[in-house]
């Protein structure tokens, strides 16, 4: 059998490449009548054809499969067309699947037959499952992540140090804050020759001083990159004076720096370069003796003195100086109030609330936390950064009543305090090192959900607000990745590092992360966390999915371990086809998943029944036939079901799309 692929016949390979995330487009319909074959969900029009001369097939295949084995020469007795021509057209469908629609006739020389069989491929129509969404799912594979993964930890970083001098001068007229960073940057054990630093270069207070080696500003805006000498080093001094009573924003329009007598503080986020690789520190503040200082390091011999654990930060290094009184919350979270008034009795609250949320969910055991209080006369602030949280007095207050959080969600407002929330997990999860960003999103953005949970008892609310993460991610995944006035983007699974430059990030790791960690949760997966997020305080011990898998006690050939892999590493989420009706006092479904690629396989145990005059909810049961499930419905009195809803939590990352199906057809 010979294969002729679209290369050698114009118009039979009409498929993008999986490496543009385009979808082929599809040929318009002439009207004429066709004739349909199914593979699963997905179907293929095309022209009648004699099937005694014209043998035709539909099959799913994965993209390596249908790239490798497009021209086959093969004499093959065994088939009902022994000696034969094969015709394929395909559709690159996303998700690493590729539909291959083939037409094969007798290798006779009938160069007629030929010709209709070319006829055939070019003008056949796919047909999509109805309901599929738009955007496109990528065509990595899994074994393609963890191939760039395993390539990417194998090259050791530059190693940076930070010699910071802190200078705090109450008797200066003018200059109140003076910062001295001497950067040290050593690639002599890498193979790299620069590194990617953030630094909000101030024009009037900074000076930029290099001795051996180049720093120089990038494209990007605030980004900037340091280059070896001959040696292999690069040092720099980097010089910032801060004027009492001027607030210094960052990038996005947040006070980073506060110079007052009172309450000075740094957030780390711009007045000194700050590497996309962990580094040291070593700190020295000097201070009159009336005032403390608090940084998120371990305190050197000498007053004012601060120095990195091995492994260092990443981020910038948040600094607060006042006269400060320190408590106990908790094991390894404190508070630091400034002398001379208690703290807001709400205040004091809201840092319970978050330090039992942080506890219950993403602590684990080399975390540590600080809530810093600090003076802000403009009103009230709050800035998280690497193992603490700076806040003026009575900005917490929000977070003390939850009540109104489901409603505002529901409505489209993000309510007040979950972005507070969101930046105290960050400054737990940067603790964890060499935690992936993607998961560390995904982790930051689900806190405000369990913070809602464990401060209400309001389970309607829960599930409502687990529905709005779902519906934010597939309408703005669709938004922007879709087929609509907006070029495709392809969507990345979580686990793919290409997710960190995709302008859909913010809703796959914010809406679908968020859901997953909730499905997660739901089924007691992520009780052993903690392990998790410690061991990525390490470069090494293990690669990413071997880290994640094993620290969560998930092994390989059980159901968990298969459906953790499909949630992290394969695009999109479930689609699901559901078809229902009532027969015989039972409530009858079959589930078909839609998407293209791997299934998912998530199950479901419950349906929500909406009747006339109430809702039940009902555990589903296999019925005895493959993919049919049923549960009873004998409720007299109640009326007719007229809704089902098997994901009434929200808590399953799935979209699933209703049919009922009467008598005579479908409703």
């Amino acid at each position: 059998m010979r294969f002729v692929s679209g290369v050698l016949i114009l118009g039979i390979l009409i498929g993008s490449s999986c490496d543009h995330g385009g979808i082929s487009p599809v040929p318009v319909d002439t009207g004429e009548e066709y004739q349909v074959i199914h593979q699963g969900p997905w179907s293929v029009e095309f022209h009648p054809v004699n099937e005694t001369l014209m043998k035709p097939e539909l099959v799913m295949v994965a993209v390596l499969t249908a790239d490798n084995g497009s021209e086959v020469d093969s004499l093959n007795y065994g088939s009902a067309l022994p000696d034969s021509l094969r015709f394929n057209r395909k559709w690159y469908i996303g998700g690493s699947a590729v539909l291959v629609f083939s037409i094969t006739v007798p290798d006779n020389g009938d160069e007629q037959l030929v010709s209709m069989a070319e006829t055939v491929c070019s003008e056949a129509l796919i047909l999509r499952p109805p309901g599929l969404r738009s955007v496109f799912l990528s065509n990595r594979t899994g074994s393609e992540i963890d191939l760039e993964r395993a390539a990417t930890a194998v090259e050791p970083p530059p190693d940076v140090t930070h010699h910071i001098m802190v200078y705090y001068q109450q008797d200066s007229t003018g200059t109140l804050l003076e910062t001295i960073d001497s950067l040290v940057v050593d690639f002599r054990e890498s193979n790299l020759d620069s590194l990617a630093f953030t630094f909000i270069h101030r024009d009037t207070s900074s000076v930029i001083s290099s001795t051996a080696g180049i720093f120089r500003r990038d494209s990007t805006p605030n980004q900037y990159f340091c280059f070896a000498d001959s040696s292999g080093m690069y040092t720099g001094v980097f010089r910032n004076h801060f004027k009492i009573n001027i607030p210094y924003l960052d990038s996005r329009g947040a006070v980073c720096v506060q110079s007052r007598l009172t309450s000075a503080y740094l957030s780390g986020d711009g007045y000194y370069p700050v590497s996309s690789e962990p580094a040291g520190y070593h700190v020295r503040m000097f201070l009159p003796d009336s005032i403390t200082s608090w940084t998120p390091l371990a305190g050197g011999e000498l007053p004012g003195e601060w120095y990195s654990l091995p492994g260092g930060i990443v981020g910038g290094l948040p600094i607060a100086i006042g006269n400060y009184t320190e408590g106990l919350i908790a094991p390894r979270y404190r508070m630091l109030v400034l002398s001379g008034s208690p703290i807001s009795s709400l205040d004091s609250l809201a840092v319970e609330k978050i330090t039992s949320v942080l506890r219950s969910t993403i602590d684990f055991p080399s975390a540590e936390f600080s809530f810093v209080e600090i003076i802000n006369p403009g009103g009230p602030v709050v800035t998280s950064a690497f193992g603490g949280m700076m806040f003026s007095r009575g900005s917490l207050e929000s977070l003390v009543d939850v009540s109104m959080w489901d409603e505002s969600m529901v409505n489209g407002i993000v309510p007040e305090g979950c972005d507070i929330i969101t930046g105290a997990a960050g400054g737990i999860l940067s603790q964890s090192l060499h935690l992936d960003p993607i998961i560390s999103r995904m982790l930051a953005a689900w806190i405000p959900l369990r913070y809602f949970a464990e401060n209400t008892d309001d389970e309607t609310g829960i599930e409502e607000i687990r529905k709005v993460y779902l519906k934010y991610y597939l309408f703005h995944t669709q938004n922007l990745g879709g087929s609509g006035s907006t070029p495709l983007v392809a969507e990345y699974a979580l686990g793919d590092p290409m997710l960190n430059q995709s302008p859909l990030k913010p809703f796959v790791t914010g809406g679908k992360g968020v859901i997953v960690m909730e499905y997660l949760n739901s089924l007691r997966m992520v009780n052993r966390l903690p392990y998790m997020l410690q061991n990525f305080t390490h470069a090494s011990s293990g690669n990413f999915w071997q880290k994640i898998s094993l620290s969560l006690r998930v092994y390989e050939g059980t159901a968990h371990y298969h459906l953790l892999r499909a949630l992290l590493y394969q695009p999109g989420i479930p689609q699901i086809s559901v078809r229902w009706w009532e027969e015989g006092g039972k409530l009858l479904l079959t589930m078909t998943e839609i998407q293209p690629g791997l299934q998912f396989n998530i199950e479901f145990d419950r349906c929500r029944l909406y009747l006339s005059d109430t809702t039940v909810v009902r555990t589903l049961v296999p019925s005895g036939e493959p993919g049919l499930f049923q549960c009873p419905t004998d409720l007299p009195g109640y009326g007719e079901i007229t809704a089902i809803d098997l994901n009434f939590r929200g808590v399953v990352p799935a979209d699933l799309m209703y049919t009922r199906v009467t008598g005579t057809g479908v409703e």
